[in-house]
C-alpha cells in the first residue's frame, strides 16, 4: 500500500464512520473525468464491497457520458448524473437533496485535478457526516473532513485505495478481475459491424489514434500510426485493422484512413459507429489494441485484451500501473518536462510533443507483433 501523507481534521478512527453498526450505510462516490478515470475507481469499489458487503449502499455520481460504464462495472447500487461544468444551482441542489433523501452517511470526493469546488459543494449539500477528499500542496481550495494528500507521482488507483483504508476498509482486492459486463445486444452490434469483413481465422488489431480533447498533446503523430499499420499488414498474415473513435473524432480518424488507401479492404474506419457497449465488445474480440493514453486503452486492458499503450505527457506509473503486466506493453520515453498533463495549464512544449515523437514506429511494430503472437526479431526500445 502506498505510503502517502495523510491529513485529518478529525481523529483517524475507523469506527467513527459507522461501519461497526449492522445497519446499512449509504456511501456516495463522486468521480468525473474520462472513461479511464472512472475505470481507475474499480479497486476502490471492490475494497468497499469486500470490506462492508451488505452493510453499504453505494451511490455513484458522475457525468451522463460515464453512467453506462459505471453501470457495467456492477459494483454500485445507484447512479446519479451531474455534469462537472454545471452552473445551474437548481440542478446541483436537486442532486444534493436526493443524497439527503438517501440519508448519505459517507461522501467520497475522488476528484484530484479538476472541478474540485463543485465536489466540495456537493459533499456539503449531501449532509453526509463523514466526508473524504484529496488535497494538494499550496492550493487555495479549503480542506474539509478527512483529507488525504494527492501525491501527483503516485498511482491513482492506490490513492483511491488509501482513501478506502482511511474509511475503514480492510479487505483490499489482491488482483483486479474482469468486472465489465458486455450484453448480448452489445455483441450483436459488434458482430454486425464485423460481418463479412472479419473472418474466423483473421487477426484483429484495433487502433485508437485519439486522445481526450483536454490533452491533445497525448496523440502520437498520424503518419507514425500509418507506417506501423502498413508494416504490420505486410508482416502479419490475415491481419485486419479496425480504426476507432467517437463521432466527434471521425474526421481526425478519417485522415489516418486516407493515409492507408493502398491497404484496400484490410482497414475499416469504425469511428462514430460504436456505442460504449459495442466498442467494449469490439475491444474484447481484438487480438491486440494499439492506443494513445485514452479511454479505449484502459477499457481494453480492463477487458483482458492485450494492448500496446503509447504514453508521454502522462507517466505510466501514474496512469497505466493498474492492469496485468503480461497483457500490456507501455512505450514511454521520459523527457525533462514529462509528465505535464494535470501539472501545468499549458504544455511546456507548446504542443510539439517530443515525448510522443520519441516513440518509433519500429518499436511499436515490435510490440504489436509480440502481443499478436507473431515471432519477433525486432528489439523493443523500452
Amino acid at each position: 500500500m502506498l505510503n502517502s501523507i495523510m491529513h485529518h481534521f478529525t481523529k483517524k478512527t475507523h469506527w467513527k464512520t459507522g461501519f461497526h453498526d449492522s445497519s446499512p450505510q449509504t456511501i456516495c462516490i463522486l468521480k468525473w473525468g474520462g472513461l479511464g478515470s472512472v475505470l481507475m475507481t474499480q479497486p476502490f469499489l471492490q475494497a468497499l464491497r469486500k470490506s462492508f458487503g451488505g452493510r453499504c449502499r453505494i451511490i455513484y455520481i458522475t457525468s451522463a457520458a460515464n453512467a453506462c460504464l459505471v453501470e457495467r462495472m456492477n459494483l454500485v447500487d445507484r447512479i446519479l448524473t451531474l455534469e462537472p461544468n454545471c452552473s445551474s444551482f437548481i440542478k446541483i441542489l436537486r442532486v444534493g437533496c436526493e443524497l439527503r433523501r438517501e440519508k448519505a452517511a459517507i461522501f467520497f470526493d475522488l476528484q484530484i485535478h479538476t472541478h474540485r469546488r463543485l465536489g466540495r459543494r456537493l459533499a456539503k449539500l449531501s449532509g453526509a457526516r463523514h466526508r473524504f477528499s484529496f488535497f494538494r500542496m499550496r492550493e487555495s481550495i479549503p480542506r474539509y473532513g478527512h483529507g488525504i494528500y494527492a501525491n501527483p507521482f503516485a498511482p491513482v488507483d492506490q490513492l483511491y485505495l488509501e482513501m478506502a483504508c482511511l474509511a475503514g476498509a480492510t479487505k483490499l482486492p489482491s488482483k483486479l478481475g474482469n468486472l465489465l459486463w458486455i450484453s448480448r445486444a452489445d455483441q450483436d452490434k459488434a458482430d454486425a459491424l464485423l460481418h463479412g469483413w472479419l473472418c474466423r481465422h483473421d487477426r484483429l488489431l484495433v487502433v485508437n489514434p485519439n486522445a481526450s480533447a483536454t490533452a491533445y498533446v497525448r496523440r502520437w503523430p498520424l503518419p507514425c500510426f500509418a507506417e506501423v499499420i502498413n508494416t504490420l499488414l505486410n508482416q502479419v498474415p490475415r491481419l485486419r485493422v479496425a480504426l476507432i473513435g467517437s463521432l466527434s473524432e471521425h474526421h481526425y480518424v478519417a485522415k489516418l484512413y486516407d493515409m492507408l488507401a493502398l491497404s484496400g479492404d484490410a482497414v475499416k474506419n469504425f469511428a462514430g459507429l460504436t456505442s460504449l457497449g459495442s466498442l467494449m465488445a469490439l475491444l474484447a474480440r481484438a487480438d491486440c489494441v494499439l492506443s494513445n493514453d485514452s479511454g479505449p486503452l484502459h477499457l481494453a486492458l480492463a477487458l483482458g485484451t492485450k494492448a500496446v499503450g503509447l504514453l508521454g505527457p502522462t507517466h505510466p506509473d501514474h496512469n497505466a500501473h493498474l492492469w496485468p503486466p503480461e497483457r500490456k506493453i507501455i512505450l514511454y520515453h521520459p523527457v525533462l518536462c514529462s509528465p505535464c498533463v494535470h501539472h501545468v495549464a499549458v504544455p511546456p512544449c507548446g504542443g510539439n510533443n517530443r515525448c510522443m515523437q520519441l516513440i518509433t514506429p519500429e518499436e511499436v511494430v515490435a510490440a504489436c507483433r509480440l502481443l499478436i503472437g507473431v515471432q519477433n526479431r525486432l528489439r523493443l526500445g523500452v
